[in-house]
């Protein structure tokens, strides 16, 4: 099938049965990814989002990623959701031979976690929301047998993290190659739970309530770990960026403490998120992913050495690695 677009996606939801009524439809194509199209398409019958995905990101760099990523998504969300009501949009449609997902939209009264932060905005009590989330899902489907199953297949993380994020990274910097060899074979060899593998604060809606996550086309059966770094790196990214704003590490250390109060089976290994911490700031810099809001050269180089620091030294706790970032304040 063609790829969808504001011409062709109100025939799409039709001939789906997500669209019965007659009346226009509005279509806005939604930013912020680079491996999909997404379409919000609102009219008498309410509201949907359309994702389908590329067989190529929209990057600068060469990033293949196969498309049946869509398919694995839409099943994690039908997992999430029936493990915590709530906390995912629901799955309306999917067309397998389309790669394309039909969502609902998230409600009106929340705001991007993301947005949030990069205003000043940095709720201590909401990461700690954030971080319980999280470690709610990862205790949860650890004792599902048919979710280990389901995702057993690595391809999306290999695709989607390992060769953009850890490679990519290992070949601009050959001295730190070996550490960063050495944790993409943990990765792949730790499978304890559902990873979502983007558990990101763009991915995050933040209502009086509750949180609600979005995209999870990265979802595998694997280490814990990586999804707390992954939304550690982005506080961390923000406090080297932007820290005379806003107190992102109190947001971190209490997203953390929420964590770890649900990881009730010990799923997560605290070093192991310091070292995959280490190696994700540095992707976040010189992998295929650079972090947009990150310019300067000298807010790079303090990312760089931080992420050096904590990928090759003495094993830490998380609130040690906290207190590490806090050192090499950069302003510009």
């Amino acid at each position: 099938m063609a790829e969808l677009g504001p011409g062709n996606v109100e025939a799409f939801l039709r001939d789906a049965g997500v669209l019965h009524s007659d009346g226009p439809v509005a279509v806005e194509e939604l930013g912020g990814g680079v491996s999909n199209v997404v379409l919000r398409v609102s009219g008498p019958d309410g509201c949907v989002v359309v994702k389908q995905s590329l067989p190529k990101l929209r990057v600068r760099a060469d990033w293949p990623f196969d498309r049946r990523r869509t398919l694995g998504e839409r099943d994690a969300l039908e997992l999430v959701g029936r493990l915590v009501p709530d906390s995912v949009p629901r799955v309306l449609h999917s067309d397998e031979e389309a790669f394309a997902l039909v969502i609902s939209c998230a409600p009106a009264g929340g705001t991007l976690w993301k947005d949030d932060l990069l205003r000043g905005e940095a709720d201590p009590a909401v990461a700690s929301r954030v971080g319980s989330l999280l470690g709610r899902i990862h205790r949860l489907a650890a004792g599902d047998g048919a979710a280990r199953e389901r995702f057993a297949d690595q391809t999306v993380l290999v695709q989607g993290r390992t060769d953009p994020y850890h490679v990519t990274t290992a070949a601009a910097h050959p001295e730190l190659g070996p550490a960063i060899e050495a944790e993409v074979e943990r990765l792949l060899a730790t499978q304890r739970t559902l990873t979502l593998g983007d558990w990101s604060p763009k991915n995050l809606f933040v209502y009086p309530d509750r949180i609600l996550a979005i995209d999870f086309e990265v979802a595998h059966w694997g280490d814990p770990a990586f999804d707390v770094a992954f939304c550690l790196t982005h506080l961390c990214l923000k406090e080297l960026r932007f820290g005379g704003r806003a107190d992102y590490l109190a947001c971190a250390s209490r997203f953390w403490d929420a964590y770890r109060a649900e990881d009730e089976p010990g799923l997560c290994d605290e070093d192991a998120v310091v070292r995959e911490l280490g190696c994700l700031l540095l992707a976040r810099i010189d992998g295929k992913s650079p972090v947009e809001y990150v310019e300067d050269e000298a807010t790079k180089d303090a990312v760089r050495a931080l992420g050096a620091e904590l990928l090759t030294g003495p094993e830490r706790t998380v609130s040690e690695a906290l207190a590490v970032v806090a050192a090499p304040r950069v302003t510009t």
